[in-house]
């Protein structure tokens, strides 16, 4: 039996590391059954959240929240995924102490602005999520691409600077599959956002709630 020698047994494995991971995720806008083709979450992909799902209080749409300033300048607080639930809460209790007999209304616009902000984020973090699979499945195919010209090239190197070429082509695969294991780890970090979004505006919704008369 004809024995390797460790360069040529570490340029096969990158080949089949290559196309592997190409395969892989050729097949994933397929096995997601999204609309576009490219939702790669096991999530399914909802495209904006509907308040009558998690609101029981008055109607919320069309409500111009921005004109009044208190709640305008409090809106952006309770959005922030920097800011706790727990503050978020505190942030609306003091709210509601201080709005008088305005009360009810001024938190049904509260509730109106803060939905409003927490939807026009997670779309955008879908829509992130949905330019990061392209990414990837572009660098799949690339990485596809550079495996089959690394096995031509391997096999016909006779020469120091053919083999100094297949050594960079090499490099240069081992480089983008590394990048591609890291961003497909990230993904199901990635793919949590829309869902810790979700609960946030259910919390929010429901601590707004709690204070209305």
């Amino acid at each position: 039996m004809t024995t390797l020698a460790p360069p040529f047994r570490t340029a096969l494995a990158v080949v089949a590391r290559g196309v592997a991971v190409a395969t892989l995720f050729a097949a994933l806008p397929a096995m997601a059954a999204a609309p576009t083709g490219l939702w790669p979450c096991i999530q399914p992909k909802v495209a904006t959240l509907a308040s009558g799902q998690m609101w029981a209080g008055p109607p919320i749409e069309n409500l111009d929240w921005h004109a009044d300033a208190e709640v305008a300048e409090l809106v952006p607080v309770l959005a922030a995924r920097r800011t706790s639930i727990e503050d978020a809460t505190q942030h609306i209790e003091s709210f509601a102490q201080d709005a008088g007999a305005d009360r009810n209304a001024k938190l049904t616009l509260l509730f109106a602005g803060t939905f409003e902000q927490i939807n026009a984020l997670r779309s955008r973090i879908m829509d992130g999520i949905e330019r990061y699979s392209q990414h990837q499945l572009d660098l799949s195919q690339r990485i596809k691409q550079e495996s089959l010209d690394l096995a031509k090239k391997k096999k016909a190197a006779d020469s120091a600077e053919a083999k100094a070429q297949v050594a960079q082509l090499e490099q240069q695969v081992l480089w983008d599959t590394r990048i591609y294991d890291t961003r497909a780890q990230a993904m199901t970090a990635v793919c949590e956002s829309p869902v810790i979004l979700d609960q946030r505006a259910f919390a929010i919704a429901r601590a707004i709630q709690n204070v209305m008369q």
